[in-house]
């Protein structure tokens, strides 16, 4: 009868992440992004990421890692999408497009931000690695 209590962490776990990924008021939405001014970090919990996204070279790890590591999204979203990081962000498709309308509406300019940030975590990312390699820029 050791099944009772995984299927009851297990359950907790579900019941704990859900909150997180539903998507907030639209404004209360709003009024989380963050500004240019905030660096690092801090810049994507405020803006919402870290509700889904860890971002190992800043060390801000999210536990139920159930979306990609955003360290490596200059990398990752081309291999994926077959499109440069600035060009999905600007249209997103499937979860993000989701995700980008309802739960963290960004406009073009904080897209852009975002882009912006997204660049500057994976040049921490290279340096923490030691595999510098240019970024790609379509």
């Amino acid at each position: 009868m050791r099944r009772a209590p995984i299927a009851c962490a297990a359950a907790l776990l579900l019941i704990v992440t859900i909150p997180a990924c539903a998507p907030p008021p639209p404004a209360e939405a709003a009024a989380t992004i963050a500004g240019p001014d905030v660096q690092g970090g801090d810049w994507f919990k405020q803006t919402g990421c870290t509700a889904c996204h860890s971002i190992s070279a800043y060390n801000v790890l999210n536990i139920t890692a159930i979306a990609p590591d955003l360290s490596t999204a200059v990398e990752d979203v081309p291999s994926r999408f077959g499109v440069s990081l600035d060009e999905f962000l600007q249209a997103p498709t499937g979860t993000m497009a989701m995700v980008l309308s309802t739960r963290i509406p960004l406009t073009p300019e904080q897209r852009a931000l975002a882009a912006t940030r997204l660049k500057e975590v994976y040049r921490s990312h290279q340096e923490m690695t030691g595999a510098i390699r240019p970024i790609a820029s379509h």
